[in-house]
């Protein structure tokens, strides 16, 4: 009987009532959870992609289900979870566990899904709209899949937040960087010619011999306890006038900056010389 199970009885059992009630769309049966959920995935990739899988029976094979859930770069480990948290959902409704904590993550993993698609493919703003009233968000109209959120979570705004966030993240063309606790203020490096970028490609010796040379500048003493108010203050003078160091003797003033100047070229040099290198 097993082999005969489409993924799991979750998926299988859900593709089987979308089938059976796809004519009577003013069903209740249409609106369930596990319903919607293939409903979902229709909208995302498409009926053939969803249906001909199941009726082949072609769960992980060339053209399978596999291959068409993932065509838009959704991880191969994040739809392995997908198939555990549907069919956890199952079990722990059957058992009427209250909350259903995998009605939630479902529907994340439905949302990435479609963050994955918008992100490849050209999508409308029907499109979106479509999408998001196949959601189990708090603001739905539909008194059926109201019900279903209150039978299943005790709030609603989890999934609400965690939409709205990816929809803006999908939106706005984020670039995000490895987090370096040693670094310094950007305004810092960004004076001395250093972008954010190559400071993220740095080992952590690296850059603290960086900002050893970057304190040493700005003629801050690396121990002292409000290092970062000094080296902000350093910054803003130096952006405003420029590094003004004066012996009261113009010549040697000139022969002190050009040693100074000389000094940190060469140690940036040799710092961006180390990071190329590896």
């Amino acid at each position: 009987m097993k082999d005969n199970i489409f993924v799991n009885i979750a998926i299988q059992d859900a593709i089987e009532t979308y089938m059976n009630y796809k004519q009577t769309t003013d069903n209740e049966m249409f609106f369930s959870f596990p319903v919607m959920v293939i409903r979902t995935l229709i909208a995302i990739y498409g009926e053939l992609d969803i249906i001909n899988p199941y009726r082949t029976k072609n769960e992980d094979r060339m053209g399978g289900l596999d291959e068409n859930l993932t065509k838009f770069g959704f991880p191969t480990s994040s739809l392995k979870k997908f198939k555990e948290n549907f069919e956890n959902y199952r079990i722990a409704k059957e058992k009427k566990e209250f909350p259903n904590p995998y009605f939630i993550e479902v529907e994340k993993n439905l949302i990435d899904m479609f963050y994955y698609r918008k992100k490849s493919v050209p999508t409308s703003i029907e499109e979106i709209e479509n999408f998001q009233n196949m959601l189990f968000l708090s603001t739905t109209n539909n008194s059926i899949m109201n019900q279903e959120i209150k039978m299943s979570i005790q709030d609603a705004s989890i999934l609400d937040h965690y939409w709205n966030s990816k929809l803006f993240e999908s939106n706005h063309n984020f670039h995000f960087m490895p987090y370096k606790k040693n670094t310094l203020l950007p305004e810092a490096y960004n004076a001395l010619g250093y972008s954010l970028e190559s400071i993220a490609q740095m080992d952590e010796a690296t850059l603290n011999e960086l900002n050893l040379k970057i304190l040493s500048f700005f003629k801050i003493d690396p121990a002292e306890t409000n290092q970062r108010e000094r080296l902000q203050q350093a910054v803003s003078y130096y952006k405003q006038f420029g590094n003004r160091i004066t012996t009261g003797n113009g010549y040697v003033d000139m022969l002190m900056l050009l040693s100074i100047i000389a000094t940190i070229m060469m140690t940036l040099f040799a710092v961006t010389v180390k990071v190329l290198g590896g």
